[in-house]
């Protein structure tokens, strides 16, 4: 009867312990996933705090992933080295349509020469409206409109060039374009890729 008791004490403590166990387990498991969660929203707070909203979108960015490497860019990939395949992105609607136009810029050797950069501004489709060739950050998008669509102004040579839209696009070479008549964008110009005004986030592809 003796041993009786002393069995059925250890099976108690066994029971007991390993329930102490299982409960430390689920605590455990339950406040690394809390940290996990605190983590994540720490990384989108930072990223929100760091780039401006309109370059921070997965979704979009995996698109344009895809369509540089399976199209835009696809014959180009085998002499490109891995540091020269980065870029960024701005969404804005510049024709009060609702929907988003993308610009795209480059900013890697491989897209850049001594007088700018390649950028792409496409539609909400993805589809290229204009590639842009020696063109220079940042790019101010005015609130005046013409033919419907946003005046742009980017600085060349030390001086701005107005970018008008017509028959379709925008001036895809800003270097040809004569000296926009005024020296400094308006005071309402949105103003994209500019690192202390609206630093864009950099996706690799």
């Amino acid at each position: 009867m003796k041993y009786i008791h002393i069995l059925v004490f250890l099976l108690v403590v066994t029971v007991g312990c390993k329930n102490k166990q299982n409960e430390v387990k689920k605590d455990h498991e339950e406040q690394t996933t809390e940290l996990n969660k605190k983590e994540e929203i720490k990384t989108v707070v930072k990223e929100t705090s760091e780039y401006v909203s309109q370059s921070v979108d997965e979704g979009l960015a995996k698109n344009i992933k895809n369509f540089l490497i399976n199209d835009y860019l696809k014959n180009d990939l085998s002499a490109m080295e891995e540091k020269d395949r980065k870029f960024q992105f701005y969404k804005v609607d510049l024709n009060s349509d609702g929907k988003d136009e993308t610009f795209v810029r480059f900013m890697t050797p491989y897209f850049c020469g001594t007088g700018g950069c390649t950028f792409l501004l496409l539609d909400h489709e993805g589809e290229i409206i204009t590639k842009f060739s020696v063109t220079r950050a940042p790019i101010f998008v005015e609130q005046t409109e013409v033919n419907g669509w946003a005046l742009l102004l980017v600085k060349d040579a030390g001086v701005f060039k107005e970018l008008i839209y017509k028959n379709g696009t925008y001036p895809p070479n800003p270097s040809v374009l004569p000296k926009a008549p005024y020296d400094a964008p308006s005071g309402h110009a949105e103003v994209m890729f500019d690192k202390d005004f609206s630093n864009a986030k950099t996706y690799n592809f």
